[in-house]
């Protein structure tokens, strides 16, 4: 078969389908009437190009919005506000690092704020080319209205407090009053004293962890160009006092340095790598002063420009870590979901013109040309579809950008690194894909026989391979294993063999789908046949008969309905589990929370409550286990509680495998079962742990406790957590009472605290909502997010890949109306036929969600329903059923509208 244009010299037997060489005056013309006949072939199957179009078209959107989230990652930021005014910022390093001399060292990100210590100003001021080195003191505080009512924050941020001598950083200047002179004064900013109704000679009360005290407005000051800073709000205390209330009086936050005049501060940006081979810029001599005194990168970090951000605000740097990871992770998944949605749709295309690739081949096509034809097609499609897909997915990032920053996995103000890169990616992989796709969705009909081809483009071939059989069964029995192992992984892995198990047994149905759907066919015709008579003859014929398409058909519905209820329900059921299992360990009458957290003396204060016999202070945090664990990983990552234990008794019940929790004091810690056998410890071993903010501990183990989600996995002396904390706060305080205690006067008495700490509140065990790990839950988040958007990619492929295949049969329903076949018979076999097919699909992804649910349910709660508003899993059913009734009745009520030697005749 030759395209036209082409013409082969005479006399010379060339292969019609061999490209000519490069020199060829015949390139040009072959090429291009190669692409004019591509053109043509595609305007007259456009119908049947349209989902493969729509496939790629939401895959350009999906590649490039992962790849503008991969490189905001690797480049982006947050722009500083509090340091504005500063060129360089030093900061400690908010992460603990184990180094791998065979690869990558291994980093876990701290969760509270790490400090630096005081006397490094001095260093840093001493570096040639410094102007001026200011140690800067931050602290959370809270203003207080004169009822005890927190003052909010812009936007539901921070209230924080300084020094006045760091006031220049931003810079903050006055706007009226003076600068604070005594421990009793303070200054507002004036979007804060604006908020609070409070000026210059003005009480107000403002609490710390030392709890709240009333001081005297002498000023208020306002940031260049703005009453205050959108994401933060700031009083001003001395530096003495500041010094005081932030519990770290020989440790800074971060430094601010200011060159000299003509100093350059850091290499150009992009160029940040040269600043390793030189020394010209004062980020390179501030780093190296920094090594001589022992503060290297895993101690310290100097940052310039946006890279200031993530000094000022403590999950910056993790949001580029955590952006970069997902964002990576998500474009495999994405590139794969990409991959099986174009194939789908492209053997689909393939499928349908069997015929004719059977017929080209009898006339003597090869299959390299059969090939490129196909090839041009698809890329002509895939072509246009990626370039349209690249502007919205630019938009699509933004979107996913902002959605991150609304649940907590990046911080907000987080910008975007918008360039053309990822868009020549994201169209280079999507025109790569459907070139894969297409080869191999015509492979096998290029490569058998004309004769065979001919007849399998007649009657559809009902079996399917051995190794296709033999692999499904292979995965169903993986899927058995991963169900097994809910039952035993650790409680807060199990979620993970869960959702395992409902991808498992999905994937194995598709393996398995043309024979599971030609025996459910078969099953379901008595049925059919019971309710629509004729047309359920033909239903069920039909869908016993096109095994393969009705397959096709089912199992993207049913992925859809088994991954979107695994992965929900599970969330949902582990977040459930972990308040029931805190509030069955907790057997406290009375909880006392505030906002923000509850000051540590407020459990020494219930103590002396009469009536009261014990108190303990409930703080969460996380500590990193530098230790290698049994899976050989040097760091692992843990969450934690710092309790009191001698008020334990009566107010927190975890059952003690091995020691006693009366002997956490001091240099001590408990472990859970779980975190004892992962890190092989015991009684009386030491494990070396870094707290919440870096700082090297290393206690010795008393108690081995009985798993608990609501209290993590490993328990510390309150005394050793507070202090290492960013806020020096406890989440909530639990409190015992005497058997004859006056429960009235009890909960009088302890709300009388207020007086000394405003906001506090009393409640019962059933109010006890258990911290947790905030990680855990913005991942939960992420999960659902990234999962609705691929859902909605497969849900818009499925439905346009319905349609398609309805369409392609038009000559099978005109052939009926033509046999005698009345339209509204015919409307009732579609009836029977999409009815069959959604109610296998509702089944089919209910059972293999369901069942591991259950299993996960009944092995963190004891019950085996799933948690969870069941009226989300009734919107997904509900969402798919309609999908495929649309995507078939719609247009098979156009084709059955037209006259079926017309539809025929449109059709040929």
């Amino acid at each position: 078969m030759r395209t036209p244009g082409e013409n082969p010299d005479p006399g010379r037997n060339a292969d019609p389908g061999e490209n000519p060489s490069p020199g060829s005056g015949r390139n040009a013309p072959a090429t291009t009437s190669g692409l004019a006949f591509a053109w043509q072939s595609v305007r007259a199957r456009r119908a049947g190009f349209v989902a493969s179009f729509l496939a790629v078209l939401g895959g350009a959107v999906l590649v490039t919005a992962c790849g503008v989230l991969l490189q905001s990652g690797l480049f982006a930021g947050i722009a500083p506000q509090r340091y504005a005014a500063a060129p360089i910022v030093v900061g400690a390093a908010q992460s603990v690092t184990a180094v791998d001399p065979e690869g990558p060292d291994l980093v876990e990100t701290l969760p509270e704020r790490a400090m630096l210590p005081a006397e490094l100003v001095e260093t840093i001021a001493a570096v040639p080319g410094v102007r001026s080195a200011t140690g800067e003191i931050s602290f959370p505080a809270t203003l207080l209205t004169e009822d005890g009512r927190p003052v909010p924050a812009p936007s539901g941020h921070e209230v924080l407090g300084h020094g006045w001598g760091s006031a220049e950083l931003t810079p903050y200047t006055l706007r009226e009053g003076a600068a604070p002179r005594g421990d009793g004064e303070v200054v507002l900013d004036a979007a804060t004293a604006g908020r609070a109704g409070a000026g210059v000679g003005s009480t107000v009360r403002i609490a710390t962890a030392d709890g709240a005290v009333p001081y005297r407005v002498v000023g208020v000051a306002a940031a260049r160009g703005a009453d205050g800073l959108p994401r933060q709000s700031a009083l001003f205390f001395t530096d003495d006092r500041a010094r005081a209330l932030s519990g770290h009086p020989r440790e800074v936050v971060a430094v601010a340095v200011v060159a000299d005049p003509g100093v350059r501060t850091a290499a150009p940006a992009g160029l940040a790598w040269l600043s390793t081979f030189t020394d010209d810029t004062l980020t390179r001599r501030v780093t190296d002063a920094l090594e001589k005194e022992g503060y290297g990168t895993d101690r310290a970090v100097v940052r310039a420009g946006v890279e200031r951000g993530e000094v000022e605000f403590l999950g910056a740097a993790q949001s580029r870590s955590v952006l970069t990871l997902v964002s990576s992770s998500f474009s495999g998944f994405v590139l794969m979901i990409v991959l099986l949605v174009v194939a789908g749709t492209l053997s689909l295309v393939v499928h349908q013109r069997r015929r004719e690739i059977a017929l080209l081949r009898a006339v003597a096509a090869t299959p390299r040309q059969i090939h490129r034809m196909l090839a041009t097609e698809v890329q002509l499609v895939a072509g246009a579809a990626a370039l349209l897909g690249v502007a919205p997915g630019y938009l699509a990032a933004q979107a996913l950008r902002d959605g991150f920053a609304r649940i907590g996995v990046i911080e907000e103000g987080f910008t975007l690194s918008l360039g053309p890169v990822p868009a020549v990616v994201a169209v280079l992989l999507c025109l790569g894909t459907a070139r894969l796709a297409v080869w191999a969705a015509a492979r096998r009909q290029v490569r058998i026989g004309p004769v065979a081809a001919l007849r399998e483009s007649t009657v559809e071939r009902p079996d399917i391979g051995r190794g296709r059989i033999a692999g499904g069964y292979v995965v169903l029995g993986l899927a058995a294993v991963a169900l097994v192992a809910v039952a035993f992984v650790p409680q807060n892995l199990a979620t993970l063999p869960a959702v395992l198990c409902s991808m498992l047994a999905l994937i194995a149905a598709a393996m398995l789908g043309p024979r599971l759907m030609a025996a459910l066919a078969r099953i379901a015709g008595a049925g059919l046949l019971r309710h629509f008579r004729v047309s359920g003859y033909l239903a069920a014929a039909n869908s016993a008969a096109g095994s393969r398409r009705l397959a096709a058909a089912v199992t993207p519905l049913a992925l859809t309905i088994g991954f979107a209820s695994s992965q929900f329900y599970s969330q949902t059921t582990l977040s459930e589990a972990t308040q029931y299992q805190a509030r069955q360990a907790t057997v406290a009458p009375y909880v006392v929370t505030g906002p923000g957290g509850v000051a540590p003396d407020v459990a020494a204060a219930a103590r002396s409550v009469p009536g009261v016999t014990a108190a303990t202070p409930l703080v969460a945090t996380e500590v990193v286990a530098v230790e290698r664990t049994l899976l050989d990983e040097p760091l692992s990552r843990s969450r934690a509680y710092g309790v009191d234990a001698e008020g334990l008794r009566g107010t927190l019940d975890l059952p003690v495998a091995e020691g006693t929790l009366d002997d956490l004091r001091g240099d001590t810690v408990a472990l859970s079962e779980t975190e004892a056998l992962y890190l092989r410890k015991g009684i009386g071993d030491r494990v070396n742990l870094a707290l919440g903010d870096g700082t090297r501990v290393k206690p010795r183990v008393v108690a081995v406790f009985r798993p608990n989600l609501g209290f993590g996995d490993v328990l510390l002396p309150a005394a050793t957590v507070v202090p290492h904390t960013t806020d020096r706060l406890a989440d909530t305080v639990l409190v015992a009472t005497a058997p004859d205690a006056n429960g009235a006067a009890v909960a009088e008495a302890l709300g009388a605290l207020s007086a000394d700490h405003p906001g506090l509140a009393v409640g019962d065990r059933t109010a006890l909502q258990a911290a947790q790990d905030a990680q855990t839950r913005s991942q939960d988040w992420l999960n659902r997010l990234l999962l609705a958007v691929i859902l909605g990619y497969v849900a818009l492929s499925s439905a346009t890949t319905l349609v398609t295949t309805t369409t392609a049969r038009t000559r099978e329903l005109a052939l009926l109306r033509l046999s005698g076949g009345t339209r509204a018979q015919i409307a009732r076999m579609l009836t029977a036929e999409t009815t069959f097919l959604a109610a296998t699909a509702a089944v089919l992804g209910t059972v293999t969600a369901a069942l591991p649910l259950a299993v996960l349910s009944f092995r963190l709660t004891t019950n085996p329903l799933p948690a969870g508003p069941p009226w989300v899993f009734a919107a997904i059913v509900a969402t798919v059923v309609l999908t495929a009734l649309l995507a078939i009745r719609i247009p098979a009520g156009r084709v059955l509208r037209a006259h079926p030697l017309e539809a025929m005749r449109a059709q040929s």
